[in-house]
């Protein structure tokens, strides 16, 4: 399962955060008392379930019916308890006979009359209706979306496919499927495994699939709609995607790939796609990024997308996640939800090695990096916890940052102990050994020390079962006298309960005029100092030259160093590492190399940070260099570049944006501008952002980032106009942006009638779709207004969403806690941010002085004293 949407959300979340200065304190991931979740008991053995569903399109419901084939475990069973929520039952037979059951609304228990055989197959049949809120979902046309597709979609993962058939809805429990479906003519379905037969009944189709492998309930679906197939294969094997009509070009460019990838993960697994088909369907409104059901993935239609988003847009982020789950989640799947970095951490790491194959090295690293920084983003503003946990409310709650990106870094890193060899031998022995079970973590520790002969206890200690990462300040000073470097390694996080010094192996390259040397250095400690003895003067160094160790780091070393290895590493991180590192010492040299770099290498990437660390210098000359770099080839540096500008409140950092904004060949750099026109804070962005509302893109893209740039630019101007876009019937994607940004456009307000005003046009839209729900209560967890606490109340007693839920409890905490901050602290940051420009335009005007004195212009009696004012400035520096 993915939650990302698409690669823009990915991008616009990572790019451009910076870690070296905070360090704050973490905050726990579940409140105090929070009971264990331990794995449920099965009582019987589930062989197979048959599943005959009618849909009815225009109430919204369906008739269905469940025969379970399953045995006792255990002597003296003598009822079944199956899950089974919201449906009317009205029938339930054992073994053809009639049986005495009772249904309570969400538990099905079944009475046999006496004790079960153990390992004797019965047949339970429940027959039942259901007009669903979860599990099942209806997508159409309507008088707000006339031209929405018509759909019948299901949802399993976590725990909803109790909502539309009766099973046992937990991960340790597999079996074989067939489902029968009643199909209007005009449409097609999917679900898992084969299509064994399709009978003609007049106005309807019943198409029979069946699965003949086991798989766990969560992963059954089944998907109706007017779609086109496209078929392609490899090696024998049937890949398929399906799309609406009209949007087959858009397919080809989303799921072209997938018989590459499909290649891919069989060749280096060492284990061929274990089922006789895989397809991939687009579902309006779906409420996930990617569901991996076993060899049917159902997509978010907002994967698909036009040549132009293609310039710098990808779905093989998605689409390569969920076909590696049909290896990690569904051929092998977590036995209980405490485990579930098996099947995500697994799939997104396996989702970077496309990247790496299809892409190279510096693409590889680079996604890997942006991972780390989206957990970094999690770990330093939401809470720490160990990757494999039981302590937790919904199992929806353990898939975040933690499950997915640091789980798929810390595999990398562990890849990097192994080797390539070892990885994929440990990698191919864990699939083979496990083959179609239920899996933990001790599983995959097992298959490790099995191949290599080695204990990686210690290992699981610190990255899985421990919390946080290491946060290394590296420090090195070179001493002529005796050609050696003096290196300090320093792991500052603060040990705690949850957090260790970490233990780990660090390689440095020393670089020096005429050669370069990799020592290794075991790290256990919370500082080391070494004396490293080189034939020449050191160049440059790199600290975890290839990134391996996951890390926060801090270079403490001479500019000339940073510089040096910006220019000349060969090694991508080791340049983004340098030019991170350089935006901590403002100057003009400084500037002059990171605007050399953002001109000139040849990763985009290093150009990206490059563009970010000359908007942390926040100097005139990087405001030059960026302007002059506006049009730099590589989109994503593109964006990165009107990121940057956004740090000016400038006129011509609000020109240059108004100007991308206006014309880019990208979506998304235009989107960028929009945002980062507002941070401008100019009389000209107000106009700018208004217009860029009549833009069309890819997924709203450049709405969305004007509404956000709106919000930054904080002109209540703008308040009727996003309560105008907050109107059903408005582009979807546009509309949930406008419904999150007025709340927090209105939070800025000193005017009570407009918080008002936001607060009664977003409290209704807490009753609706997910993702407008989710984007109300987003909006009123801006707005921050006490009078909203009691419609989130509701909400979250209500909701049978677990997200939904989990958001607004969290909103009510937000906002209950900023009740306690005072006017005055809103107060210092509107002075901030008003001295920040005056700092702005100060700058330019010193640096225009300066350039007129070194002309030979200015020759004031003040200028001649300026650098006995500068010593005495450094002497009173240096006595403190």
């Amino acid at each position: 399962m993915n939650f990302s949407l698409t690669e823009q959300a990915r991008f616009f979340t990572t790019l451009g955060h910076e870690y070296l200065d905070a360090k704050p304190s973490w905050k726990p991931f579940m409140k105090k008392g929070t009971e264990p979740k331990w794995c449920r008991d099965r009582f019987v053995d589930v062989q197979h379930i048959k599943l005959e569903i009618t849909p009815d399109f225009e109430r919204k419901s369906f008739i269905g019916r469940a025969t379970i084939t399953a045995s006792a475990i255990n002597d003296g069973t003598e009822f079944l308890e199956l899950d089974a929520c919201e449906m009317a039952i009205t029938e339930v037979k054992v073994d053809g006979k009639p049986a005495d059951w009772n249904h309570d609304g969400a538990k099905l228990a079944v009475r046999f009359g006496k004790a079960l055989t153990p390992d004797k197959p019965i047949e339970i049949a429940v027959s039942y209706s259901a007009t669903p809120r979860r599990g099942v979902y209806f997508v159409g046309p309507d008088a707000g979306y006339p031209k929405k597709h018509l759909e019948f979609w299901t949802q399993g993962q976590d725990e909803d496919s109790r909502y539309w058939f009766p099973c046992f809805d937990y991960p340790n429990e597999k079996a074989t499927t067939e489902i029968i479906a009643q199909v209007p003519k005009g449409m097609t379905s999917l679900s898992n495994g084969a299509l064994i037969s399709v009978q003609d009944k007049g106005q309807y189709s019943l198409h029979h699939w069946k699965m003949d492998v086991p798989h766990v309930a969560y992963l059954v679906t089944l998907v109706i709609g007017d779609y086109v197939k496209v078929s392609k294969e490899w090696d024998g094997i049937q890949v398929d995607y399906y799309v609406p009509p009209g949007r087959e070009a858009d397919g080809e460019r989303s799921f072209g790939r997938t018989p590459e990838m499909v290649k891919f993960f069989s060749d280096k697994t060492g284990v061929k796609y274990p089922y006789p088909k895989y397809a991939q369907v687009t579902a309006a409104d779906f409420i996930f990024g990617g569901m991996e059901n076993t060899t049917a993935t159902t997509q978010t239609e907002l994967t698909l997308h036009d040549a132009r988003a293609h310039l710098d847009f990808s779905s093989d982020p998605l689409n390569s996640h969920e076909l590696a789950h049909q290896w990690f989640g569904d051929y092998l799947t977590c036995r209980d939800w405490s485990h579930a970095w098996l099947n995500e951490s697994f799939a997104t790491y396996f989702e970077a090695m496309w990247c790496e194959q299809s892409l190279g090295d510096d693409e590889f690293k680079y996604y890997l990096d942006a991972d780390w920084k989206t957990y970094l983003d999690e770990d330093a503003g939401a809470y720490r916890r160990p990757i494999q946990t039981n302590v937790y409310n919904e199992p929806l709650d353990l898939f975040d940052r933690h499950l997915y990106q640091k789980g798929a870094v810390i595999l990398h890193h562990l890849r990097k102990q192994l080797g390539d060899r070892l990885w994929w031998k440990v990698i191919n022995h864990y699939l083979t050994s496990n083959a179609k079970s239920c899996v933990i973590t001790q599983d995959f520790a097992d298959a490790i020390e099995e191949v290599t002969g080695r204990n990686f206890d210690w290992f699981f200690s610190q990255w899985i079962y421990g919390g946080g990462h290491p946060e290394f300040k590296v420090s090195a000073k070179w001493d002529e006298t005796t050609s050696q470097v003096e290196l300090t390694i320093n792991q500052q996080q603060k040990p705690d309960e949850l957090t260790a010094i970490f233990r780990a192996r660090a390689a440095v390259r020393f670089v020096y005029s005429g050669g370069q040397e990799v020592r290794e250095f075991d790290i256990d400690k919370a500082t080391h100092r070494y004396q490293v003895k080189l034939p020449a003067r050191v160049k440059w160094i790199s600290f975890d030259p290839g990134n391996a160790l996951p890390k926060t780091l801090e270079l403490d070393l001479p500019q000339d160093m940073l510089i040096a290895q910006l220019e000349s590493d060969d090694d991508v991180m080791g340049r983004v590492h340098a030019a991170r590192n350089l935006a901590r010492k403002p100057n003009a040299k400084v500037t002059e190399a990171l605007a050399k770099a953002l001109k000139t290498d040849k990763f985009w990437g290093v150009q990206a940070e490059a563009a970010y660390a000359l908007g942390k210098v926040h100097s005139p000359a990087a405001q030059e260099a960026l302007i002059a770099a506006k049009a730099v080839k590589h989109a994503k540096a593109r964006r990165a570049v009107a990121q940057a500008l956004g740090e000016f409140k400038t006129d011509p950092a609000a020109k240059a944006l108004a100007g991308i904004l206006a014309k880019d060949e990208s979506y998304y750099v235009e989107a960028q501008a929009a945002a980062s026109l507002g941070k401008t804070r100019n009389a000209l962005a107000f106009d700018a952002l208004v217009a860029a509302l009549t833009k069309e893109s890819h997924n709203d893209v450049i709405r969305s980032h004007a509404f956000a740039g709106l919000c930054e630019l904080r002109d209540m101007r703008a308040l009727p106009v996003m309560r105008e876009w907050t109107a059903y019937g408005r582009s979807q994607q546009a509309r949930y942006s406008a419904i999150g940004s007025l709340g927090r456009l209105a939070s800025e307000s000193t005017e009570d009638k407009d918080k008002q005003a936001a607060r009664e046009t977003l409290e209704p839209l807490l009753e609706g779709d997910f993702r407008q729900t989710m984007a109300a209560v987003g909006g009123l967890r801006a707005l921050k207004d006490p009078k909203a606490l009691g419609a989130l109340g509701k909400l979250a007693s209500t909701t049978h969403d677990s997200r939904i839920k989990r958001n607004a409890k969290m909103a009510i905490d937000a906002i209950r806690e900023s009740a306690g901050v005072p006017k005055e602290l809103k107060a210092l940051r509107d002075d901030y941010e008003g001295l920040k420009k005056e700092y702005d335009d100060l700058k330019v005007r010193l640096d225009k002085l300066e350039g007129d004195k070194g002309t030979g212009k200015a020759k004031s009696k003040k200028a001649a004293k300026k650098p006995a004012k500068a010593k005495v400035k450094g002497s009173a520096k240096k006595k403190r």
